[in-house]
């Protein structure tokens, strides 16, 4: 019996979509098993039903990652404590007394974030076939992947006085579906010079050991990265099987609370009655995720542009970035009703809410992949890691938002691009109503892509047969190890 154990890295960015990979396998009928840590596990809610979830050690039971003393010591630690737990489950379940017990637990597959670089190794050891998920789009992951070849070059960066030599702005070639890019249309990690260099080598190592005829999957559906995604399938089997977003069926609405299922974060719900007071398509929403982090000038920056667009918002600002806000601007807006301001948010209730015309977001690839989702247009402020190369294809790709420019000098988003992506996505006129209409048609795209026989839907059966293909496999051979021959068999 086919088992696939998956393994995500313990953040809330990375296990949602994981979550709700785990979900869809198991509604396939695959027995699936979600790995969590003990942390998380004994501090949130983690629902992945139909599939079932195991917690495991990543070193800081205690604390989490919020316990550790970097970012470093982290993964370190975490890499070590759930090498070692991650390999006493699968041995634990592998070594059941009960022959019909251990058939139906044992695992045959391990499906990881391809982040996690610790687990090929472990599942090797362990006698298990390892596929990786991406949580990035395509292109990142393409661009990480031909980069770390030696097949991508980074264009140069502009001389120091701002020129560039009367040959205009240096690009990178067009290869295998990605389009030419600016320098700061990269993902940061191709730099080598951000602060996370552990998280940077990662990246650019996540399929350094795939070959043609090994599976990777991908957070993104086939209508949304076609090019890209067959320039992958020349070194890899890439399938696309996303948007791995609880997203209501094609052609409906969204009924009742929308969730991942594992809320790391206390979401407030006093944001929604709020919003119920605000016209259909009103609203500017505004969330930079549960990592990344603005600063005092940015944000006021933000501020500004957004009072300056005219348009109620709604801006979630996590605890620990509360002493960045520009109080003197905000206590007046948000004391008349214009605006609000709130630690955290249910995010795709918010999405799937009339009120909401927009979206003003750092492009993190579950934030993409949710407005695109929920039909809303976006104002996209990519700050670093994927999230410029999501911007670019946001706004250049596929029509679906206004992306601001960065002032490299000052280092912000400044006001006046603030005000005008926001007023170019919500104002009347030809260009915002165009860009809403697309952001509906790729909502429909992404439901369909989901739905029974969609692409992706299609690329999940596929990777069902591969993973009861591989079980029978190992039935057989423990059969044939231990002398007896399976029912039915013609030799």
């Amino acid at each position: 019996m086919a088992h696939v154990l998956v393994v995500p890295f313990p953040a809330q960015g990375h296990m949602n979509p994981m979550v709700q990979f785990a979900k869809c396998l198991a509604s396939k009928g695959v027995a699936t098993t979600l790995v969590t840590t003990r942390f998380i596990a004994r501090t949130s809610a983690v629902d992945a039903r139909p599939a079932a979830v195991e917690a495991v050690s990543d070193g800081h039971d205690e604390g989490g990652f919020a316990s550790a003393a970097s970012v470093g010591e982290y993964l370190e630690k975490q890499t070590a404590a759930m090498s070692e737990s991650l390999a006493a489950l699968i041995e634990e379940r592998a070594s059941s007394s009960s022959p019909s017990a251990a058939a139906q637990q044992r695992f045959t597959c391990v499906v990881y974030d391809s982040y996690e670089q610790w687990v090929p190794p472990v599942a090797r050891r362990m006698g298990l076939p390892a596929v990786p998920f991406s949580t990035q789009s395509c292109a990142v992951s393409a661009v990480y992947y031909h980069f770390n070849q030696g097949r991508l070059a980074v264009p140069p960066p502009q001389a120091a006085d701002g020129g560039d030599g009367g040959g205009g702005v240096a690009r990178s070639k067009a290869l295998e579906g990605l389009p030419e890019m600016e320098r700061s249309e990269f993902p940061s990690s191709v730099f080598g010079d951000g602060p996370y260099p552990m998280i940077a080598e990662s990246a650019l190592k996540q399929f350094a050991q795939e070959g043609k005829d090994d599976w990777v999957l991908f957070n993104s559906f086939e209508e949304l990265e076609s090019e890209v995604l067959a320039g992958l399938t020349n070194y890899m089997k890439a399938r696309a099987i996303g948007p791995c977003v609880p997203l209501p069926a094609a052609g409906t609405g969204a009924t009742g609370r929308i969730t991942y299922g594992a809320n790391l974060l206390n979401p407030e719900d006093a944001c929604i009655k709020w919003l119920d007071t605000k016209a259909p398509g009103s609203v500017a929403y505004v969330s930079f995720g549960s990592f990344a982090s603005l600063g005092a000038a940015q944000a006021e920056e933000l501020a500004r542009g957004l009072l300056a667009a005219g348009k109620p918002f709604l801006w979630v600002v996590r605890a620990n970035e509360e002493h960045d806000l520009p109080r003197h601007l905000l206590d007046d807006p948000a004391a008349s009703g214009a605006a609000m301001v709130v630690r955290w948010c249910p995010q795709l209730d918010v999405l799937a809410h009339p009120a909401v015309g927009c979206f003003v977001t750092h492009c993190g690839w579950n934030s993409t992949l949710e407005a695109l989702g929920f039909g809303v247009p976006m104002v996209a402020l990519g700050l670093w890691s994927d999230q410029p190369t999501n911007a670019r294809y946001v706004e250049a790709a596929w029509g679906a938002g206004a992306r601001a420019r960065r002032d490299d000098a000052a280092g912000v988003f400044p006001r006046g691009e603030v005000e005008r992506c926001v007023r170019a996505v919500m104002d009347e006129g030809e260009g915002a109503a165009a860009m809403r209409e697309t952001a509906g048609k790729w909502r429909d795209r992404a439901r369909a892509a989901v739905a029974p026989g969609g692409s992706s839907d299609r690329s999940l059966d596929e990777f069902v047969e591969f993973v009861r293909a591989g079980a029978a496999a190992e039935k057989w051979k423990a059969l044939v190890l231990e002398g007896s021959e399976p029912e039915g068999s013609e030799m």
